[in-house]
């Protein structure tokens, strides 16, 4: 019997449900009925551009409904897409455009930041009216390419990853095999469509005829608000971040008798022990699963079940191949190594991508001596006694940002084109359980001011790769090989010390208080009453602190949404006094 498409799947699941929500979001619905309707539109005003088979559609949309609707409106044309998140700057989006020369782009109002690309255009909204895109004569085959995903690069620019039908079926058949919904499940859709992962949340119940509901970025900020909607939404399957997991722990924790996941993915990340035992207490009868991958492996390629961890574990493992792949441990001349023996992670089978846009790192990809194709991961594992995979670190200079891949080469590209940089060098150090990225420049003539720098990079760099504190140094240390000496540029750092903190007086108690909070979070007081939080190394995850902290200031806890729109000492204060007001009366 041959396996359903995953268009045929949705044809299914229209026709079996027509009026059934397909997805919710901001308290709206969708129907499967109007999803049907509304990606066939677009479908139709896509190929009506010339778009089909062998075609790439650049999609930039929103977390939404929209999203969905435009990723089913390229499948339907037998096209792939390149997602395109709106956060990533718009020098960067420009550049992936520019590479990969899409065949028509399909946008949402306002995000089409391409004025100079010559392509079509189609634009992403819901459509009322209109004819119907009619069902290709062949669906496109298993190599073909279903969308490209692009990650941090050690060159100075991101590469993007051709990811295959094969592989993304494989990824979304395994769940559904092994991990079978409920009835009455609903699955959370949180990640963006330029993510490697976002298909399987995308389409993952959507196929099944299990409703989605869309979550939004504050959502995801706010773990208030996030178990919140978990509550509402009555949803059953997330699949976060370790450090998405831990925020919704914590405030799962105050509702003892609130709703329950019944299954939890992680990725992306390390997964710390402690939260495995964490999540244990609070949600005792919820799966959680540790997953291993990549984007060159289009997303996951090993699990492992945390209700197996022995209570004297040091790490997580990421457990056994699933999706069909294979996995093995290998020497830095390809050879296998046995259980227990430290090596790098070689992973072979379906889920390899097709490779790099461009040709880019296809060292990466090799092929042995019996002829298989591997992808060469540069991580460090080995392998348990019963067959599992323990990581262990890493081969190169890559790290995990918030569940994003970061390579620290990438940022020190940028940096070195900045004006007055000679040249520059990045690390890593670890505060609170977090990476923190730590960028050296030395420079010619003129300090250039760190504002400069901060905005130089703000251009170019997604959020999450923005350096936490920018140093000027008056030489990059170098090792015998006369590469860059990581330990002792940390070193060097640590020996100049700070520097001399800008002169900054508190107009009263408040302020004082949020200026040493400020100080804790962002290892420096703040250079002036309206600094911005961001431009002085921060991010979201530490304005989530910041706000959990600042209710031992204020009262109760300072709205999240308050500290982003101004995120200031002077406003931050401010927004302080209001609670404090409002508490007394």
């Amino acid at each position: 019997m041959t396996t359903p498409t995953l268009l045929e799947r949705f044809a299914e699941q229209v026709a079996a449900r027509p009026r059934a929500t397909a997805l919710r979001h901001t308290g709206t619905s969708v129907s499967y009925r109007e999803l049907d309707e509304w990606s066939g539109r677009l479908a139709a005003r896509l190929t009506a551009k010339g778009t089909g088979p062998g075609s790439l559609v650049a999609l930039a949309a929103q977390r939404g409904p929209a999203a969905v609707a435009g990723v089913l409106a390229v499948l339907k044309t037998g096209a792939a897409y390149l997602g395109l998140d709106p956060a990533i700057p718009v020098r960067r989006q420009r550049r992936m455009v520019e590479e990969t020369g899409p065949h028509c782009v399909l946008a949402e109002p306002g995000l089409d930041q391409f004025p100079t690309l010559d392509a079509p255009r189609v634009t992403l909204a819901p459509l009322a009216d209109g004819p119907l895109h009619q069902a290709p004569e062949r669906e496109p085959d298993e190599d073909a390419l279903f969308h490209i995903v692009y990650t941090s690069g050690t060159t100075g620019n991101p590469k993007g990853v051709r990811i295959s039908h094969r592989s993304v079926r494989g990824r979304l058949e395994w769940m559904w095999r092994d991990h079978p919904f409920a009835p009455d499940s609903v699955l959370a859709v949180q990640k963006s469509l330029a993510l490697v992962a976002s298909p399987w949340e995308l389409l993952g119940g959507l196929l099944q005829g299990v409703p989605s509901a869309v979550l939004t970025t504050d959502e995801l900020l706010d773990p208030a608000l996030l178990a919140a909607v978990v509550e509402q939404e009555r949803i059953t399957h997330l699949f976060l971040t370790p450090q998405l997991i831990a925020g919704l722990l914590a405030e799962s924790a105050d509702r003892p008798r609130g709703h329950r996941p019944a299954l939890v993915t992680s990725g992306a990340d390390a997964l710390p022990v402690e939260t495995v035992r964490r999540f244990r207490e609070i949600w005792p009868d919820t799966t959680l699963l540790n997953l291993y991958g990549m984007t060159e492996t289009a997303s996951n390629v090993a699990a492992y079940d945390t209700a197996l961890l022995p209570a004297d574990a040091e790490r997580v493992p990421v457990g056994s191949p699933v999706a069909g792949a294979s996995l093995s441990v290998r020497d830095r001349l390809g050879r296998r190594l046995p259980a227990g023996v430290t090596g790098e992670v070689w992973i072979a089978g379906p889920p390899l991508a097709l490779g790099y846009v461009g040709g880019d790192g296809e060292d990466r990809f090799t092929t042995d001596d019996a002829g298989t194709r591997h992808y060469r991961t540069g991580d460090r594992g080995r392998l348990l006694p019963d067959g599992g995979l323990e990581i262990t670190g890493r081969a190169d200079n890559q790290i995990k940002v918030r569940g994003y891949r970061v390579e620290l080469e990438e940022i020190e590209a940028t940096l070195r084109k900045a004006p007055d940089v000679t040249d520059a060098g990045v690390y890593t150090q670890t505060e609170d359980g977090e990476p923190r990225i730590v960028a050296c420049v030395t420079t010619s003539g003129d300090e250039p001011a760190e504002a400069a720098l901060r905005a130089h990079l703000r251009d170019r760099l997604p959020d999450y790769m923005l350096p936490a504190r920018i140093r000027r140094v008056p030489r990059l240390p170098l090792g015998t090989n006369g590469k860059l000496d990581r330990t002792a540029l940390a070193a060097l750092v640590a020996d100049i010390g700070q520097p001399a903190a800008a002169g900054f007086t508190p107009a009263d108690a408040t302020e004082t208080a949020v200026a040493e909070l400020w100080h804790e979070l962002l290892g420096a007081p703040p250079a002036s009453a309206d600094q911005n939080f961001f431009d002085a190394g921060g991010h979201s995850l530490l304005a989530v602190r910041l706000a959990n902290r600042l209710a031992a200031v204020a009262g109760r806890r300072v709205p999240l949404r308050r500290i982003l729109g101004a995120p200031t000492v002077t406003a931050i204060a401010a927004a302080c006094r209001e609670i404090q007001q409002e508490e007394r009366i």
